[in-house]
């Protein structure tokens, strides 16, 4: 989405709001450079990515991207509970060389306010290639509850 379609959609009663992905191994401990983030809008009936990639960025030796704006319906569906939802659904995507992929589904951006979602990855073991797969062969997505 360029900055006009952006524009025209602000300007149509819409908002905008921010995303930074903060992308990190070793639980949150070492920031992870160089890593490729896309953002693709989501389809929140089935966790699924909607459409082409709409943005993709990469993040800088603090592992964080730079805030990236992003569409999102006006601040003012969070006052009335009813079929508006508050929020615009993106998925996200991110992985680097020598790690497993991760996927992110339904990730909510409000109006005026900037999101920060977190993305440890998991190194892969030597000579193995890389997929969205966790080591035990399950896909993780942060927005699916755990089955316990």
């Amino acid at each position: 989405m360029n900055s006009q379609e952006r524009n025209e959609l602000a300007s149509d009663g819409g908002g905008m709001g921010y995303l930074i992905v903060h992308v990190t191994t070793a639980r949150g401990a070492i920031p992870l450079e160089g890593a490729r983030v896309n953002i693709l809008r989501s389809d929140p009936t089935t966790d699924a990515p909607k459409g082409d990639v709409i943005a993709s960025q990469v993040s800088g030796r603090d592992g964080n991207t730079p805030a990236l704006a992003l569409a999102a319906p006006p601040r003012a569906n969070s006052q009335h509970p009813g079929d508006q939802k508050p929020y615009e659904p993106y998925h996200i995507e991110v992985s680097l060389e020598g790690f497993f992929k991760q996927s992110y589904a339904n990730v909510p951006i409000f109006d005026g306010i900037v999101a920060v979602q977190p993305a440890d990855l998991i190194p892969l073991p030597e000579n193995e290639r890389p997929d969205s797969r966790t080591p035990d062969g399950e896909r993780f997505f942060e927005s699916t509850a755990p089955d316990l």
